[in-house]
């Protein structure tokens, strides 16, 4: 990667003053209110700064880091923290969102340079895997993976017959936060939310990325909740009555029939209805209502295991009720740390005793969140019957997470 010139600041953490623009910025790239003066020449993204919050504290972690040319921000990525409750264990998750570079500025490798210094920001700060939302060729290039096992059902209206009766959709809104919450809560893969959480996301929904928020209620009972989104690859077709499920939490058969009542009352001409691999309730009644899936990694998302040892120490528990002791002795789970250096050749190892498997970061993250077409290696010994009984981990939805 080449060095920058003295013009270029950066990466670093955004300044109070920046924030906005930094905010005009990804208006300009993602295409919200971006218009006028957002498109053009030397003073797209230009804006006085706001010396009101010049001196405002650094964020303790995480945080809008920047590459800035002669004091005007022109690439940034926002960096996230959050726990998933995974079985008999915490997942702490380093989410990575908003990445995007000026026009005028792409093509020079600023965010591949961002993305590297906020990879090691976030393994740093306590991050055993990075989440990215966004599935595009500069995030598999270092290193991440289209992760994660589901069956993705293409659900049209017509199609899918399954029991509807008693069940009826309504908008979800602020006032359902503690219901939400409680349905989440019971799932066996989430994050830690509370029902805060879910009023503010409910309260100022993401635009395209929940399209439609339902709870699915049973004779006037909330049973279930959907969120659906428009793909990115339909809005910039054009195609807006296309849906994608992007999170969804209570009783499958109020879920199943959830979904089936979507198609059929409110214009939507397809639903993508991604399902957990571990989800044979869910599955068995859309394939049993008639629906057709094919396996598949989580659309626009990747993920990069950051620290290895870290991760399974997290989910000691796991492993300890997954295997016998005589399985678990001399087992040792490692990352070669050249993250930490900048170099790209990071590789994640798995060993017991002599018995020892190494691949590169992005397959070992396939092995172990899952991925749709599985991974090819060859584990000598014991390791083989370790990494069955482990591998993969439940799969979950970023959903309201989404950054």
């Amino acid at each position: 990667m080449t060095e920058l010139t003295s013009d270029f600041d950066g990466p670093r953490l955004m300044r109070g003053s920046e924030r906005s623009a930094c905010s005009r910025l990804a208006r300009l790239c993602f295409g919200d209110e971006a218009s006028g003066d957002e498109a053009s020449g030397d003073e797209a993204g230009r804006e006085e700064p706001d010396e009101s919050v010049a001196d405002e504290p650094a964020p303790r972690r995480g945080g809008l880091y920047l590459i800035a040319y002669r004091g005007q921000p022109v690439s940034q990525i926002g960096i996230f923290h959050h726990r998933l409750k995974a079985p008999d264990g915490l997942i702490r998750v380093g989410s990575v969102g908003g990445v995007c570079t000026h026009p005028e500025f792409r093509e020079q490798r600023l965010a591949g340079r961002l993305l590297k210094h906020c990879t090691q920001q976030l393994m740093l700060e306590g991050a055993r895997l990075m989440l990215i939302s966004g599935d595009r060729g500069l995030y598999t290039r270092a290193g991440c993976a289209l992760s994660g096992r589901y069956l993705d059902f293409d659900l049209r209206p017509g199609q899918l017959q399954v029991e509807t009766r008693g069940l009826a959709l309504r908008a979800l809104s602020s006032a359902d936060a503690v219901r939400c919450s409680q349905l989440y809560q019971a799932e066996g893969m989430h994050f830690l939310r509370r029902p805060d959480d879910f009023a503010r996301a409910l309260y100022q929904p993401n635009g395209y990325i929940h399209a439609d928020q339902w709870m699915v209620e049973r004779d006037g009972q909330a049973a279930a909740y959907l969120l659906l989104g428009i793909p990115w690859d339909a809005m910039a077709a054009g195609a807006p009555k296309i849906r994608h499920l992007s999170e969804y939490a209570g009783s499958r058969a109020a879920l199943a029939g959830g979904l089936s009542l979507a198609l059929a009352q409110h214009g939507i001409s397809q639903i993508s209805a991604p399902v957990a691999w571990q989800d044979a309730d869910l599955i068995a009644l859309l394939e049993q209502g008639g629906g057709r899936s094919q396996l598949a990694s989580l659309r626009e998302h990747t993920m990069r295991i950051i620290n290895f040892s870290g991760l399974m120490a997290d989910l000691g528990g796991y492993v300890r009720g997954r295997l016998e002791s005589k399985l678990r002795r001399g087992l040792r789970f490692s990352q070669n740390g050249s993250l930490l250096a900048g170099n790209d050749d990071d590789r994640c190892t798995i060993q017991r005793g002599a018995d020892r498997l190494e691949l590169d970061t992005a397959t070992m993250t396939r092995l172990v969140m899952g991925d749709a077409a599985g991974v090819s290696f060859s584990a000598p010994g014991a390791l083989a019957e370790v990494i069955a009984a482990l591998f993969p981990l439940p799969a979950f939805f970023p959903g309201l997470n989404y950054q």
